[in-house]
């Protein structure tokens, strides 16, 4: 193996490393199934990867050279290790950012909430215990309904604008509180399954879980940036007990 060749190994190696490192953290904490997909954590990852395993060794090969002194050729490694630690580092504060913190419940259906949905000076009108958004996967809560006319109004509104009552601190409620109303919403997975019959297997592995029976299963839409699901919803309180990715909007 010629000189470039071990430099851009050795390199690869490193970086390679880091990045397993960092997938481990992205995929098993911040963002686990099925939300890697949902909330497009492979995609940031994969651009993650792509510049920190791939771009860095290939530039580190482009200067090696057997000829040039060790002082310069440590220079210019270390500009290019430089450099992509800055990158990488931005592209780790954008996957944070990007981190789905609640699934939240609302009306008919569910949406996937990140970190970067939320206003932080609207958190302290949350209710104590969710004004601090999560780090270590989301959270499954309920955003309360508008009363009377006028909050019905300015609530339209605000949904006009995109600002959806799951995205409002101030409407965070806890799930069980309206898990009634999420089993009201639901429809049963039969219906499901016959739209849809590549979800019997996942339908029927969810129930299996959970000691449940999969015609007792219920199915709510999920809303997310990234891709379609569903949540199956069973049990007296109505928990969140899988997903189906499929669209639940039938």
């Amino acid at each position: 193996m010629n000189f470039r060749a071990r430099c851009a190994m050795w390199h690869a190696l490193g970086s390679a490393s880091v990045a397993l490192l960092v997938a481990a953290l992205v995929l098993g904490l911040w963002y686990p199934p099925p939300y890697a997909t949902l909330a497009g954590g492979l995609e940031l990852l994969g651009i993650l990867v792509g510049v920190d395993v791939v771009l860095g060794p290939m530039l580190t090969a482009v200067v090696a050279h057997p000829a040039k002194p060790r002082r310069g050729l440590a220079r210019d490694i270390g500009a290019i290790v430089l450099v992509q630690l800055l990158a990488f580092g931005y592209g780790v504060f954008t996957i944070a950012q990007a981190r789905p913190v609640h699934l939240v419940f609302e009306v008919d259906r569910f949406r996937v909430v990140s970190a970067a949905d939320i206003d932080p000076a609207q958190l302290p009108q949350a209710p104590p215990g969710l004004r601090e958004l999560p780090w270590t996967g989301p959270t499954v809560i309920a955003a309360s309904r508008p009363q009377g006319n006028e909050e019905m109004m300015r609530s339209l509104d605000l949904a006009l604008q995109g600002k959806e009552i799951s995205l409002r601190p101030g409407r965070w409620v806890d799930y069980e509180s309206l898990s009634a109303a999420a089993l009201q919403a639901a429809r049963p997975v039969a219906l499901l399954i016959a739209h849809y019959p590549e979800a019997t297997e996942p339908v029927r592995a969810t129930a299996q879980a959970h000691g449940l029976e999969p015609s007792s299963l219920r199915f709510v839409p999920v809303v997310s940036r990234k891709a379609s699901a569903v949540a199956l919803l069973g049990g007296p309180q109505g928990q969140v007990l899988g997903f189906v990715a499929v669209d639940g909007f039938i």
